[in-house]
């Protein structure tokens, strides 16, 4: 959309929307989410409302879409699944310079410039080509999915509606409390077990940003309560689970933080000893899925450009981990792919969000593993004081874009 925007004909690959499901996918829509359908935070304050807000700067459909879509989640950009896939939808389907390709790309053609955004869930055919491309091997890990309730079937009279620490106008989120004794019972049995069967490599492939629930119990016993069951700001019970909206109409509550790869009889048993979930029906329960992605610190220079060749790459093929990061990325590489193929120098200012986020995955690392953008990715002072960070921030994020406003009226 950002490439048709900018006058070029896009040929527009995707095999979902001819070739159907995927182990993880439930539709054949185009960009469904299959993980969380949270976008993170929206504040100023929070790194991610900061790369929020470029984008809404810099014009992204995406985020319009995701916006579009939204559903109560206090400070969060969560979306209803089905609303965000049917706006891009309906985004890509009004466009007059998209030609959409219903199947598989089976040819990554040297002489048409291309941009490759496969995702975690790249074809096997796609990723050959890919790794014939750039003649190295994937690096790749194990992302799960968290469960989501029927809204009906969770007991209210053992839950409460409460945003952590009284946040926002509307209490957004339904939280389930445990007491210790339930609460040792429940980090107990998650602890013991059945997962599906591992693979050799799996457990050393997980990314640390997205665990497992019950990699996270054997940890520790109070590692829950220190991660998504911690209590603080919720008043006073021992541990807290919090749910928040999957839909629009609210049918539908996703287990935050509760990403699994339990057997699904497990998950029902384990879960059914919270109080408040004791009854509860589950319209989907956790699985993992495979995202692959690519040794980017190699291969892709600072604008996600392949080092050799008309070849760009954006989203979690990138190592960009997260929803917002693939979509800055997808801006990012969209934007710079326009200008290499106009003759354009690239005009977004060292400090941006998006900026960092691209140096940040192509920068030399022999231990490269997939990254959320934080506020660390950003340059600072050396000086600065903890409490001086998050204005700093804001502030040198407004100026850039500024500059970089000015910059794109001039060209």
């Amino acid at each position: 959309m950002q490439l048709a925007c900018r006058g070029f004909e896009v040929d527009l690959h995707e095999m979902r929307k001819g070739a159907g499901k995927t182990p993880a996918h439930k539709t054949c829509n185009l960009a469904e989410l299959v993980c969380s359908n949270s976008f993170k935070g929206t504040q100023l304050a929070s790194a991610h409302g900061l790369l929020k807000n470029e984008l809404k700067m810099l014009g992204s459909f995406l985020l319009q879409a995701a916006e579009k879509a939204r559903v109560p989640a206090g400070e969060s950009l969560a979306v209803d699944r089905e609303l965000f896939s049917k706006e891009v939808e309906r985004l890509i389907a009004e466009s007059k310079r998209i030609t959409l390709h219903s199947k598989e790309c089976a040819d990554l053609a040297s002489d048409i410039p291309t941009l490759v955004a496969a995702g975690p869930l790249c074809s096997d055919t796609l990723a050959a080509q890919i790794k014939e491309l750039t003649g190295g091997e994937f690096l790749r890990f194990f992302d799960a999915i968290a469960p989501v309730i029927d809204n009906d079937s969770i007991d209210y009279s053992q839950a409460f509606a409460m945003n952590r620490h009284e946040k926002g106008e509307t209490a957004d989120f339904i939280n389930c409390p445990l007491d210790k004794e339930t609460y040792l019972e429940f980090v107990k049995r998650l602890q013991e077990a059945d997962c599906v069967e591992e693979k050799p490599f799996e457990k050393k492939e997980l990314f640390e940003g997205c665990l497992p629930i019950e990699e996270m119990a054997r940890r520790g016993t109070d590692t829950l309560r220190f991660g998504p069951m911690r209590p603080i700001g919720l008043g006073k019970h021992y541990a807290v689970i919090q749910l928040r909206a999957e839909n629009a109409q609210k049918t539908l509550y996703n287990m935050v933080g509760f990403q699994t790869r339990l057997k699904w009889s497990t998950q029902k048993e384990i879960f059914k000893l919270v109080p408040a979930l004791k009854n509860a029906e589950f319209a989907r329960l956790g699985c993992m899925h495979r995202n692959t992605f690519i040794k980017s610190p190699e291969l892709l220079d600072s604008a996600l450009k392949l080092k050799s060749g008309k070849y760009w790459f954006a989203g979690q093929i990138t190592g960009a981990e997260g929803y917002t990061e693939a979509i800055a990325t997808g801006w990012y590489a969209a934007w710079n792919m326009a200008n290499f193929l106009q003759g354009k120098e690239d005009f977004l200012p060292h400090g941006t969000c998006i900026r960092a986020l691209a140096e940040a995955i192509t920068a030399p690392n022999k231990d490269f593993q997939p990254m959320n953008f934080n506020f660390g990715l950003l340059p600072r002072p050396e000086k600065l004081r903890k409490s001086e960070k998050k204005d700093f921030f804001i502030e040198l994020s407004r100026k850039n874009l500024i500059i970089f406003t000015r910059c794109c009226q001039k060209n």
